[in-house]
């Protein structure tokens, strides 16, 4: 059923794409008959994601992709969280959104099209290509759902080793890294955000294919703005969940991955500001179509970077190699859409010149700040995309190093760059009252900035960003509290630049000044870290509801202030290693984040101790020569341990020491479910005791080896120790807080374009009763008598 309704989607989505464009070319108008496939592929494509949740929600193991990422023991909203998982639940997740996107885009260009040509005069409409374009986008999305399809059984799947009807008792689950909150919305909202972007590439073509540019950058504005607030959004919850979960400290790696998200969204940003100006005085046309074919370019370049598999070795965010039909349908897709709209911006880029009446853009006006602004967002780009993309030309990763080397004095551009571009007019600014207007922001960032250094700010660009920063938010802050006095929603631009200065600076804080330190904690020993913490481990406890899951209890003491944190470690049967979560206080200026690192029993064999010898190979312990002849299977039965008996098997060494080379047999007992060493000393030197502590018969057999010094062992018979490191993040907040701040200006952004068509819609009504002889009282009732508006009145 699954792939049925992904094969009606796919015709309806490639039929309507094909009606559209003949709509377009005048030929016949089957715009209607269009909308009706485009409503067909949509439901379809809903329905499959219905029943493909279904599937999961039941447990139908007996399909591969169910089988694969889910499991019964998952919680409800982990369980529909493994839709998206994998790469064709993922996929099918963009398909999904897009149709979704599609049901609200489809009414809004009907509506304008409508609205700005009564007359329907075939050059002046969008729809046709715009929806033209959309629907094939869809169509591609389905058609790789088709290639790598959600619904395959598991007997299709492993047709040599499945039998056909075998349904699978239990799925695999899902990996422990994603078992986690914000698994349910970082992927749906940055998928979202991607999605979003196509819209402004689908006006960006439909333009070009017209060859007319005066009306889709309005068109296409409000879901620009849409689609940098969602991304940025979808952005930054994958930072936060990083930071709350990997343990590593961080929120930002410069992961490949991670990398390939952002540089769509830094190119979407260049592109607002772009055609904010075109919109204002009607330049930059170029511009502006490049960075949205761009921006939507690389959101394909970044689904090929990630799903290709050239990735596996770079990322840990990447998939697995999905097979070559899958591998060329991306380099197709990347190529005709991606390609095929640059080649058009250069097809028609004789049409696209500025005409000389509209003027030179003066230097010190706020559209030619705004332009350079855009031209620095673009340089970053470009850095963190050359980066990102080193690992398909050479071996190896760019290191993080040089991402921050290159965008630091990027980044101090762009925050002068956008103080200044607030101070200055359009079209032009007179010098003097610009430099006047300078002082006061100038004087508050120079105060800031030298109380900085004063506080342990040394390093120059540093000291610089921060003061650029500071600067920036002055300015927008300033203005921006002058406009909500009066009407909120019209400062949306200036908040969404405070909120992204306030995120400079908690990144400042929180990366460069942050410390740490690795500590041992003994427990119910206290131990002072960090300058002024007192940390006590208290031991571990199973976590309700989760007996495999150990909090490790750790009480922290500040001056007269004491606290719990917990941070989490457990063994994963998924990954076959241990898993750890680090726990974190929040302490308003700071945070305090407890990354757990491994946990020292009582009596333990240390890792130090373990050292792993190949077979014939020979390597020097504590001064002796150890060689690892071959496995001694003399006490081993293979049917007995699959019946669940306990059976030996050892491992041959030669010993050499002070001379004399000694033959010992290390064994290990193992069943189906345990492995437990035996202990053994040579005859000839009892200080020290051998372990065999695992096992490899593959290709190149070999052993570890524990070997124990008796006398340090039993001194240091050690209470439990807990070891982690403890770090102090200053000013933290100050990232998740203007990541928010930001995300509320392009919301208010939003809001005031939207009553703006509102407000033109509504004029274009009272126009269109006017010239129907009808009296318009605004509310849609035209039998009310009011006085009409003039024809000349409208805008």
């Amino acid at each position: 059923m699954g792939s049925y309704l992904i094969y009606g989607a796919f015709t309806g989505a490639l039929l309507s794409s094909i009606l559209y464009y003949i709509s377009a070319g005048k030929a016949k108008d089957y715009v209607k008959t269009a909308r009706l496939f485009f409503h067909l592929s949509a439901v379809l494509t809903i329905s499959s994601a219905a029943f493909l949740l279904y599937l999961i929600i039941t447990h139908q193991f007996q399909y591969t992709y169910v089988w694969n990422y889910s499991s019964r023991d998952l919680p409800w909203n982990l369980l529909i969280a493994t839709f998206y998982a994998g790469q064709e639940g993922s996929f099918h997740l963009w398909a999904l959104l897009m149709s979704l996107l599609g049901v609200f885009l489809l009414p809004y260009l009907a509506h304008r099209d409508a609205e700005k040509n009564p007359g329907n005069t075939e050059n002046q409409r969008y729809e046709p290509l715009v929806m033209g374009t959309f629907t094939l986008l869809l169509a591609f999305l389905l058609f790789i759902l088709i290639v790598k399809s959600p619904y395959l059984f598991v007997w299709q799947s492993f047709p040599n080793d499945v039998q056909i009807g075998f349904v699978p008792q239990d799925g695999r689950g899902l990996n422990p890294l994603l078992q986690n909150f914000w698994m349910t919305i970082h992927p749906p909202v940055l998928f979202t955000g991607f999605t979003s972007l196509s819209i402004p590439f689908c006006f960006a073509i439909a333009a070009l294919i017209k060859n007319r540019y005066d009306k889709w950058m309005k068109l296409a504005l409000p879901w620009t703005l849409f689609g940098g607030m969602v991304l940025g959004l979808g952005i930054m919850l994958g930072g936060y969940w990083a930071y709350g979960v990997l343990g590593w400290g961080g929120y930002w790696a410069w992961d490949p991955v991670e990398n390939s998200s952002f540089v769509p969204w830094l190119l979407i940003i260049a592109a607002i500001h772009t055609m904010t100006a075109e919109e204002k005085i009607s330049k930059f046309k170029k511009t502006s179509l490049i960075l949205c074919v761009l921006a939507y370019g690389m959101v394909l370049y970044s689904t090929f970077l990630t799903r290709s598999g050239v990735l596996g070795d770079a990322s840990v965010h990447s998939f697995v190699d999905p097979g070559q039909e899958v591998y060329l349908f991306l380099i197709v897709f990347l190529s005709l859409f991606a390609g095929g709209g640059l080649a058009l911006v250069a097809f028609r880029w004789k049409s696209l010149r500025v005409e000389k009446s509209e003027g030179q853009v003066k230097l010190l006006s706020r559209e030619s700040a705004l332009f350079i602004g855009a031209i620095t967002i673009c340089a970053a780009a470009l850095v963190i995309a050359v980066g990102t993309s080193w690992p398909i030309f050479s071996k190896g990763t760019v290191e993080p190093d040089f991402y921050n080397r290159m965008n630091l004095p990027l980044a101090i551009l762009i925050a002068a760059i956008n103080g200044i571009s607030i101070l200055l007019k359009w079209k032009h600014s007179e010098e003097k009252e610009f430099f006047k207007s300078l002082h006061l922001p100038l004087g508050f960032t120079a105060a800031v900035t030298i109380a900085l250094v004063i506080t342990g700010v040394r390093d120059p660009l540093i000291a610089l960003l921060a003061a650029a920063a500071f600067f920036a938010f002055f300015v927008n802050a300033e203005i921006a509290y002058t406009i909500i006095r009066r009407n909120r929603t019209k400062a949306g631009a200036y908040i969404a630049h405070a909120g992204l200065m306030l995120l400079f600076l908690g990144i400042i804080g929180s990366s460069r000044y942050s410390v740490e330190e690795n500590v041992s904690l003994p427990i119910d020993e206290p131990k002072k870290v960090l300058g002024d913490y007192v940390l006590t481990y208290k031991g571990a406890s199973a976590i309700p509801g989760d007996a495999e899951k150990y909090h490790f209890n750790v009480v922290v003491q500040k001056d007269d202030r004491t606290f719990l944190l917990q941070p989490v470690m457990y063994y994963s049967e998924y990954s076959e290693g241990i898993m750890k979560n680090p726990d974190i206080a929040n302490l308003v200026t700071k945070d305090l984040y407890l990354s757990p690192m491994a946990l020292e029993e009582a009596g333990q064999i240390s890792p130090n101790d373990i050292h792993s010898i190949k077979k014939g190979e020979e390597t020097e312990i504590n001064g002796m020569k150890v060689k690892f002849v071959d496995f001694d299977r003399s006490k081993f039965n293979r049917d007995e341990m699959q019946q669940g008996k306990m059976n030996v098997i050892g491992a041959e060494l030669e010993v050499t020491y002070d001379g004399k080379t000694e033959k010992l047999i290390a064994e290990q007992e193992i069943s189906q479910n345990e492995m437990l060493p035996i202990p053994v000393k040579l005859k000839g030197n009892d200080k020290y005791t051998f372990y065999l502590s695992k096992i490899n018969v593959e290709s190149e057999p070999s052993v570890d080896i524990a070997v124990i010094d008796d006398a340090k062992h039993n001194e240091a018979s050690a209470p439990e120790t807990l070891i982690l490191t403890a770090s102090i993040k200053p000013f933290i907040n100050l990232v998740w807080g203007g990541t928010l701040v930001m995300v509320l200006g392009f919301y208010f952004a939003l809001l005031t374009r939207y009553r703006r068509i509102k407000s033109e819609t509504k004029k274009y009504e009272q126009l269109n009763n006017f010239k129907n002889g009808n009296k318009y009282n605004g509310n849609g009732n035209s039998k009310i008598p009011n006085k009409p508006i003039k024809e000349e009145e409208t805008v």
